[in-house]
């Protein structure tokens, strides 16, 4: 059965979870200042979150539960975690350190703004919906920026070295991956 007009199936409702275990993950990270063992309790959350990310897809394909909901819902809770940790995690004020790259942030946070404003700017323009399917290139921009969220969770396990590379390959994935969603875009014009 394609349920592909409902919205409360099973894995919409572990997607809207993973959403719901953002604040906790947030709170684990402001706390890590006064306490450094948040940043395993942050580590934690964000692995029950990722593995949530991992069921969520599996089982909408498995019982046939594949909504258009699920599909918006499902980048949502990615992007919203991944700009959060971003952000909380370059902040000189609530993170003590190794830091996200204000230069990476500002990659990351171009890439969503260039994509989600111009699928906007074309339903308006054009009054229809550009179809927008994750490739692996997507995917792999999205895993790439997780593991940087885990290299600063356990920074101080990480040399700089480790991390100068580290913020090339997500600037440069990144950077492809916006252009490629454009490339993608403009060809349906």
């Amino acid at each position: 059965m394609h349920a592909a007009n409902k919205f409360l199936t099973l894995p919409n409702l572990i997607s809207f979870a993973r959403i719901c275990f953002i604040p906790p993950f947030v709170i684990c990270l402001i706390q890590v200042q006064h306490h450094n063992f948040y940043r395993y309790i942050a580590l934690g959350v964000l692995l029950i979150i990722g593995l949530s990310d991992v069921l969520d897809g599996y089982l909408a394909r498995k019982r046939g539960e594949i909504t258009t909901f699920g599909k918006y819902l499902d980048p949502v809770a990615d992007k919203l975690l991944l700009l959060i940790a971003c952000f909380l995690l370059s902040s000189d004020k609530l993170w003590s350190g190794p830091r996200f790259p204000v230069w990476v942030l500002a990659v990351i946070v171009s890439r969503e703004m260039l994509f989600s404003f111009g699928m906007l700017a074309v339903f308006i323009t054009i009054k229809r919906k550009i179809k927008w399917q994750p490739n692996k290139l997507g995917k792999l921009t999205t895993f790439m920026q997780i593991m940087a969220v885990i290299a600063v969770l356990l920074g101080n396990h990480f040399s700089l070295n480790t991390f100068a590379i580290l913020w090339c390959v997500v600037a440069f994935v990144t950077l492809l991956s916006a252009i490629n969603y454009t490339y993608l875009g403009v060809r349906q014009l």
